[in-house]
């Protein structure tokens, strides 16, 4: 479905998930992603090309939805062809219209079956499921309860984030539901463990 080599997404992280780490992810076989937060619409073009000029792989753009510059930047991943977006902090339902006419598949982050199954009807591609261990974000359910509500209520992709530290939970991850997984310590773990 997106041309990714291992089920891992890497997680977006505002000042950290810059072009560099996108390029070393998507070359290693994994889904780069890009995080956009905090970035006017010119840095977030030239973080794309050096995103095009370091890898013929698969890469994605996390959109920070109440970015006040949020349309602008809209207009940049599709204007650079970005094939992906994750996107957080509100709805994606104004952007689904622009993003699926220009071929971009779109996977919400979502911290509870309602929000899931509200992204379903939207026609998303696939949602990711952010527990409470990601990092402080909303949501009131751990990763693998939530996970195994959202893949049980919806028939789309799930993607499992929050909590995944190693190959056992990415691994218990796939278990229960989830399709891919994104968490930034799997990254460097996942390699390790996979084989214990």
């Amino acid at each position: 479905m997106l041309g990714i080599k291992y089920p891992l997404f890497q997680g977006a992280m505002a000042q950290i998930s810059r072009h560099e780490l996108v390029i070393a992810v998507s070359n290693a076989g994994g889904l780069g992603v890009l995080a956009s937060g905090s970035m006017d619409a010119s840095t977030l073009r030239a973080e794309i090309k050096a995103c095009k000029a370091g890898t013929d792989q698969p890469f994605a753009v996390n959109l920070m939805l109440m970015m006040p510059n949020i349309a602008e930047l809209v207009e940049v991943v599709i204007e650079e062809k970005v094939p992906i977006v994750t996107t957080g902090a509100g709805t994606p339902k104004a952007f689904i219209p622009q993003l699926q006419a220009a071929g971009i598949k779109i996977f919400p982050v979502i911290a509870t079956v309602a929000q899931a199954l509200k992204m379903a009807q939207l026609g998303v591609d696939g949602v990711v499921a952010e527990g409470t261990e990601a990092g402080g974000h909303v949501g009131e359910t751990a990763t693998f309860p939530l996970v195994r509500q959202v893949a049980q209520a919806v028939t789309i992709p799930v993607i499992a984030a929050g909590g995944i530290a190693d190959g056992h939970g990415h691994r218990g991850q796939l278990c229960i539901g989830g399709l891919w997984c994104s968490d930034w310590h799997s990254l460097f773990s996942f390699g390790r463990s996979t084989d214990s």
